[in-house]
This record gives C-alpha cells, structure tokens and sequence, in this order.
C-alpha cells in the first residue's frame, strides 16, 4: 500500500471556510438591505429639490425653428 495522508492542513483555495461563508451572506444581506431602502426612500420621497421638472416651456418660435431642421439621415422622400 501506498503512504496516503490526509490533507486536513491545508485550505483549499476555491472553497470558503464556514466564517467566511457566514462573513459573505451578511454583507450581501446589509448591501441588499441598504439598496432596497434606498430604493425605496427614492421612489417614495416627498423632497421636492428631486423632483425634475422643466422650468421653461418651448415657445411657438422655437418650436417652428425645430420644424426647419433636416433629418440626419437626408432626404425620406419615395421617388
């Protein structure tokens, strides 16, 4: 028979031990935790400084100079 010794020394570097397993599960859980509150407190929050509105309206002017703009891609017309 061969010499077989069991190779209970060393740490297997593609597996994490049982602490570091542990360590892992509750900083996903606080990250988790802390994305949903702030996603929460976002999509819920009454702070008017977040709210994005427009503050000036196009006026007819600007909105015939639009008109007068050439698409990028040239000419649609069928012939």
């Amino acid at each position: 028979m061969t010499d077989h010794k069991p190779n209970m020394g060393t740490v297997q570097a593609d597996k994490f031990s049982a602490r570091m397993s542990v360590f892992a599960w509750i900083i996903c859980a606080v990250l988790g935790w802390a994305l949903a509150f702030t996603s929460f407190n976002t999509i819920t929050g009454s702070n008017d400084e977040a709210t994005i509105t427009a503050q000036n309206e196009p006026s007819a002017e600007d909105a015939a100079n639009m008109e007068q703009i050439l698409p990028a891609a040239g000419n649609n017309q069928e012939n």
